[in-house]
């Protein structure tokens, strides 16, 4: 989203806010408590989490407490 800011004086007026894209988050860019449907990185670049479409998806491997042998 963006907002025009104007000043007069001392105050700041914000104008409408527009969306600068379309994101088609998952949830439809709701919370309900789970987590976050995005994240900043300190350098202000951004991960959100999408719906793809017209796609197959790929099956992955999770391997969960893997300990490698010394």
């Amino acid at each position: 989203m963006a907002v025009a800011i104007t000043s007069k004086g001392d105050t700041l007026d914000p104008g409408t806010a527009l969306p600068l894209f379309q994101t088609r988050i998952v949830g439809g860019g709701s919370d309900l408590g789970l987590s976050a449907e995005y994240d900043v990185a300190p350098d202000r670049r951004f991960l959100i989490n999408t719906v793809l479409e017209n796609t197959t998806a790929t099956p992955i491997t999770l391997i969960l407490n893997w300990k490698p042998k010394p």
